[in-house]
């Protein structure tokens, strides 16, 4: 017995702990779950009688220097920041090592991402065409790319890292397709000076990227101004995260490691155990309601069937398109039954829908309720769909190898 647990202590030696605690935080299916279980939390607390001091309570403002914003705020434009950073680091890695060094490759989620914004917007004009509902179009192009990669994590190590990434490519596109968007059709005020100056910024930190190798504090102090600029510009400063990740020098100088490999050991438990959860509880927001689904049919089916049946439409057949005329090639390891798949994943709209919705409907509260039904309902379908194609896919392909 002694001998036993002589064996087992020195099992945990201090870099085997290390392993284990890396393999635990890169465990997508946990970080996965975690984030489910925070949202359906969120889901109870808004359905209860305690929804008025959830409701206060991120309704509630806080300063930091000059910039005051409430608490939901901060946990979508600055905290959520951290999340798009480890997307954009994850994405830049495989661009310059991995499968999206291919142009063809790299080409395949682009296209597919614009395909998945113009059909869903398509759908929702056929709804709501020539009625008053009419500018709610930029709702249902949205991807909410925590919560797509949270439902795709839970499929676990069965889903091939390629078809991550393929998503990770796509939401990204998709988020700076809807972030325009919301800059040219719904935001009340852009500044353009500040939007200047953090344009003139990217453009410096990328022409200098090889140069800040090494140089950890000062790419901290511009992403801070880059974000605070950005923010004050009347953008989603959040996709910020995302740029800095892309721009950050991947390749190691001598003896040392990577600039990307620090940003993302630091950043990753963060972003996945403090970040993703406090958003994800921050952000479930529906009081369920027969008034919400009656309140304005046409806007709430508009919504529905551009996640649900716009997203994959639009996903599949610009990927389809691209295939057949030789411009791109699928990832090692994926099909076109896995793009499908994520074709419904990417119609989890989610928080940014909700966003634009919130800017698009300022004058009717009817079909605001509308809308976040139809994009609740929409997103859940989405979710359902793509995990039920992508694990029936999984699983086959485990039967024929037998």
């Amino acid at each position: 017995m002694k001998d036993a647990i002589k064996t087992n202590i020195s099992k945990l030696h201090p870099k085997r702990l290390v392993t284990l605690t890396e393999t635990f935080l890169r465990d997508e299916s946990i970080s996965g779950k975690i984030i489910l279980v925070a949202a359906l939390l969120s889901l109870i607390v808004v359905n209860s009688p305690f929804y008025g001091f959830y409701d206060s309570f991120w309704h509630q403002t806080f300063m930091i220097g000059n910039l005051s914003l409430d608490l939901r705020h901060w946990v979508n434009e600055a905290l959520m920041a951290f999340f798009f950073l480890v997307v954009g680091l994850e994405i830049k890695r495989e661009l310059v090592k991995g499968e999206l060094r291919k142009f063809k490759t790299a080409i395949l989620p682009i296209g597919a991402a614009v395909g998945g914004m113009i059909v869903p917007a398509l759908v929702y004009f056929y709804f709501n065409m020539n009625t008053a509902g009419s500018n709610g179009w930029g709702i249902p192009i949205a991807t909410d790319i925590a919560f797509a990669v949270a439902v795709l994590a839970l499929i676990g190590t069965r889903a091939p890292l390629a078809l991550k990434i393929f998503l990770l490519t796509l939401a990204i596109v998709d988020d700076i397709g809807a972030i325009t968007i919301i800059a040219l059709f719904y935001a009340e005020v852009i500044h353009y000076g500040y939007l200047t100056f953090s344009l003139s910024l990217m453009a410096a930190l990328f022409l200098l990227r090889h140069k800040l190798g090494d140089k950890l504090t000062l790419m901290i102090i511009a992403s801070i101004v880059l974000w605070v600029t950005t923010h004050l510009s009347g953008v989603h400063a959040s996709i910020v995260g995302a740029i800095i990740g892309l721009i950050t020098p991947i390749h190691a100088l001598p003896n040392k490691v990577s600039l990307s490999e620090r940003v993302e050991k630091a950043v990753l438990p963060f972003s996945t155990f403090v970040v993703l959860p406090i958003f994800a509880f921050a952000n479930a927001v529906f009081v369920i309601s027969a008034q919400a689904f009656t309140s304005n049919p046409s806007v709430f089916w508009g919504i529905l069937l551009g996640l649900v049946v716009g997203k994959v439409v639009g996903i599949t057949l610009a990927a389809w398109l691209l295939l057949k005329f030789r411009v791109a090639e699928l990832p090692r390891g994926v099909t076109m039954r896995h793009v499908t798949g994520v074709g419904f994943l990417a119609g989890i709209g989610f928080t940014v829908s909700i966003f634009i919705t919130e800017l698009a409907f300022t004058d009717s509260q009817h079909m605001v309720e509308a809308a976040k039904a139809g994009v609740f309902v929409g997103s859940f379908a989405s979710a359902i769909l793509g995990s039920l194609l992508l694990v029936g896919r999984f699983r086959r392909t485990r039967l024929n190898r037998e």
